[in-house]
């Protein structure tokens, strides 16, 4: 018993330390667009709504039209201004949907974008849609052309989950990728240039394309969240600890457009209502668990932890 109270404590202060190293979120749950630095377009064309959803209460509606110029291109994008830098370790994670009506057509369109400082040029790292495939690409520095790193066939009309992982650096041996698409690793770990000689990236959502395409494009965002570690952004993702999987849940999927709990938020057996939700849920194991340690006087009992709030 005292053994499996102090690996829970472990496992969930690791948890918890774990979580509280997000970056920056830009999911939209303030109900409005504060969570993202600027617009680069026609504000009333990015617009906060209830429906449809991935998660939470809010995604983003993007809407451009034929004419929606801005920065020299057709685009309607929020922009985050703080930089990625050379060396830095960053996990992105959020969730995209092209409406039914999303326009096929043979040539380029970016709904996610890491754009580099310089003025001119394609971007080191992008999100596209060519026809009706899906691919995440790479430019080079001398912007010779777009290299498709991952790629699979659109869908429209349904979301899709982004995780990617990213080591930013100007080497081709010291950049790094991992790519998680739809709950599967698609990209295990590849080396690859993913900033610009003396530059840095700054990231951009929205749709930005061709401006040959005609028809008006929807395409929806929601969940952006950015961390320093997978268990940060994607928790579901996250292997499960070598003892996990034995409990009368082991491999229960989990309810469809929702999250999967953290694995570790079961270590609390013998807990009822003390998961890893909180930094009390954890103290509340430790004290039971140093409880068992401490001697017992005559006519004494054991303590018991106070119960989480």
């Amino acid at each position: 018993m005292l053994r499996r109270l102090i690996f829970a404590a472990a496992i969930c202060l690791a948890s918890f330390q774990a979580r509280a190293s997000i970056v920056w979120r830009g999911d939209f749950e303030t109900d409005d667009l504060s969570q993202w630095d600027k617009v680069d377009g026609l504000t009333s064309r990015l617009t906060v709504v209830k429906s449809p959803l991935r998660q939470g209460s809010y995604a983003l509606r993007v809407e451009l039209r034929s004419g929606d110029v801005a920065s020299n291109g057709n685009r309607n994008e929020l922009v985050r201004t703080v930089p990625e830098t050379e060396g830095m370790d960053r996990y992105y994670a959020w969730s995209t949907m092209f409406d039914a009506s999303y326009p096929i057509a043979n040539t380029w369109q970016v709904f996610t974008q890491w754009h580099h400082s310089g003025c001119c040029g394609s971007p080191p790292l992008e999100f596209d849609v060519d026809g009706q495939t899906l691919s995440l690409s790479r430019n080079p520095p001398d912007n010779t052309g777009t290299v498709a790193i991952w790629s699979t066939p659109l869908v429209r009309g349904a979301w899709h989950d982004f995780v990617l992982h990213v080591i930013w650096s100007s080497s081709a041996d010291k950049g790094f990728i991992e790519l998680w698409y739809d709950g599967q690793k698609v990209i295990e770990g590849k080396s690859v240039q993913t900033l610009f000689p003396n530059m840095v990236n700054y990231l951009k959502q929205g749709l930005y394309r061709d401006s040959s395409i005609a028809a008006t494009g929807v395409v929806y965002h929601d969940g952006m969240t950015m961390g320093t570690t997978l268990a940060d952004v994607a928790p579901q993702l996250v292997p499960p600890p070598p003892d996990a999987g034995t409990g009368p849940d082991a491999g229960a999927e989990p309810t469809p457009g929702q999250p999967a709990s953290v694995p570790a938020a079961r270590a609390g057996i013998g807990f009822p209502n003390q998961g890893c939700t909180s930094a009390g849920s954890i103290t509340g194991i430790v004290i039971a668990a140093f409880a068992l340690l401490r001697p017992k006087g005559r006519g004494g009992r054991a303590g018991r932890s106070a119960p989480a709030r």
